[in-house]
């Protein structure tokens, strides 16, 4: 007998509903098709999953995982509708997976035509597939490709036929959305029809080498978890190795006395823990009195040439003659007044590091020279004749803007990029102000103990004052700031007359309302409306017109608290 149906001909036959289908249990958390438990899952979920078997294995081994995925799905779907329907005969079945597939909402089947022959066992059939979840989610992942997805609806209807007629059929996707089509197009044969093609189609199917394909799968999730492994443990041992270094850090900054509380100095000092171990050129910037020289010597002193020599210089307080002869040495009679021979700090410094201070000043003759002694790892003394090999680690700093002097043309930029392999910037006093109590309490320990005074606070009219003012002269004039209190201090406590002029005027200013500064007009404002409203930021940021985030964060900027 030869079965023949096309789409416009079809004979009108009874639709299949959802609620005739399922089975509800809310009370249970059950849901039942065909008395086997079925899942309702999103789209998207089932789209990572596939993603993530993709990335996990491999393009083809995925495609051929999710075929007999599929097989299965639509063989037992089959199997199940078959022994509660009064098919007429097996073609009527392939109606019933279509609706089937689109009642779960996986794709919308439109069976275009179907060819078969009971009695040669022939059987072709066309079918176009809308809305498909595995093209759309394939395409969301990965964009449109050449080579048709639908591997699981590929897989579905085969084994959905399959178990209709009782005979091997296979389906083969011919058009797919995720390459350009306006929907996806199958075409499906027993696999005596396929010809020379029916065995590799086969072989994607059978069962009998998913046994090799799980183990396959198996042994690549092993060196996958071997490998995530691999890096857990890498990773437990860099983050032991950086508390370890940062540990270290501050024992080394609360041994030399340096505050560094806030997170812009903690940053600064890891960095330089972190690029001490290495060769590396560093160079170091901050404005005049932030700690540069302290940054520095803990790059010297955490590195394997602590036990060797640290020779700084200042490059701004010599000559150009002298700081040339300094660097670099000179012979006996080089010039008027060298009555002998003398090393240069690069020879002195041998194996350790030389601290190239206010590095910004340096005259273009003495940069070149400088430039060449990076460059080639070798210097000659003023008015010698032979070059002599240094070994020393250079370290610079300064308070100049490189890349402007750069652009300048006073400084040049090949050296720049020599002393800037890496660049640590030191932050100034007013951008990291939560330091400033700790600091001051230091300072005032430190001044009080060698001028054996009793004053160990600041009252808050003076700490309010020290944390207002601005410290061009950073944590240097900090400290002098404090010493000349603690000098003037008839009390336990500095008041803000011992501070120094500059310090109570902008005090003064900001209680009045005249400073044009307008980060100190923002922090009085913030400092006014959580005094008004009792420490309350709500309230504060209500009347601040800010967001309470907003308000938390400037307050942490400024190092300031509820009252």
């Amino acid at each position: 007998m030869t079965s023949s149906s096309n789409r416009p001909g079809a004979p009108p036959r009874h639709t299949l509903h959802l609620a005739e289908l399922l089975d509800f249990h809310p009370e249970q958390g059950i849901i039942r098709l065909h008395e086997q438990r079925v899942l309702i899952l999103s789209a998207a979920a089932m789209g990572l999953m596939r993603k993530e078997l993709v990335d996990s294995i491999g393009l083809d081994a995925a495609r051929r995982v999710l075929l007999r995925f599929g097989f299965a799905d639509g063989y037992h779907d089959a199997v199940n509708l078959r022994a509660r329907s009064n098919w007429r005969s097996p073609i009527d079945g392939l109606g019933d997976g279509a609706i089937l597939h689109r009642l779960e909402g996986i794709v919308r089947a439109d069976v275009r035509r179907v060819d078969y022959d009971d009695e040669t066992g022939h059987f072709e059939e066309e079918v176009r597939w809308h809305d498909s979840y595995e093209a759309e989610q394939h395409v969301h992942h990965y964009g449109k490709g050449s080579a048709p997805v639908c591997w699981s609806l590929v897989g579905y209807s085969s084994g959905f036929v399959s178990a209709c007629l009782g005979k091997e059929v296979y389906f083969r996707e011919i058009g797919c959305v995720a390459h350009g089509e306006r929907y996806c197009s199958a075409i499906g044969r027993d696999v005596q029809s396929w010809g020379a093609e029916g065995e590799s189609i086969r072989a994607d199917f059978q069962a009998a080498s998913l046994g090799q394909e799980v183990e396959r799968l198996r042994e690549a999730v092993g060196k996958r978890l071997k490998e995530l492994g691999r890096r857990e443990r890498l990773l437990e041992r860099r983050e032991r190795e950086l508390n370890l270094l940062r540990d270290r850090v501050n024992r080394h900054a609360v041994a030399r006395h340096f505050v560094a509380g806030s997170e812009a100095m903690q940053q600064v000092l890891e960095l330089a823990a972190r690029v001490a171990p290495l060769d590396t050129t560093v160079l170091v910037y901050g404005e005049s009195g932030t700690g540069k020289e302290f940054v520095v010597r803990l790059i010297h002193e955490q590195s394997p040439r602590a036990a060797s020599p640290f020779v700084s210089i200042n490059c701004a307080a010599l000559t150009e003659t002298l700081l040339e002869s300094e660097l670099f040495g000179h012979v006996r009679g080089a010039f008027t007044g060298a009555v002998r021979d003398k090393a240069g700090l690069f020879e002195v410094a041998g194996s350790g590091t030389i601290f190239l201070d206010e590095i910004g000043e340096v005259a273009p003759t003495v940069q070149a020279k400088l430039l060449r002694a990076l460059q080639e790892r070798e210097v000659r003394r003023v008015g010698g004749e032979r070059n002599i090999r240094i070994n020393a680690r250079v370290v610079a700093a300064t308070n100049r803007d490189l890349r402007t002097a750069v652009e300048a043309g006073t400084f040049r930029e090949d050296l720049f990029f020599r002393l800037g392999a890496f660049i640590i910037e030191v932050p100034p006093l007013r951008e990291r102000r939560e330091d400033i109590p700790p600091l001051v309490h230091t300072f005032l320990t430190r001044a009080a103990s060698r001028m054996k005074k009793e004053v160990s606070a600041a009252s808050a009219e003076a700490m309010s004052a020290l944390m207002n003012y601005r410290w061009p002269g950073n944590v240097r004039e900090l400290q002098h700031a404090v010493e000349r209190a603690v000098i003037l201090a008839n009390t336990a406590s500095i008041r803000l007359r011992d501070l120094p002029p500059e310090v109570t005027q902008v005090s003064r200013r900001s209680a009045a309302g005249g400073t044009l500064d307008l980060r100190e007009q923002e922090r009085a404002s913030i400092e006014r409306a959580l005094e008004r409203f009792g420490g309350s930021r709500r309230k504060a940021a209500e009347a601040l017109n800010i967001s309470t985030v907003t308000l938390w964060r400037k307050m942490k900027q400024f190092g300031l608290s509820s009252p």
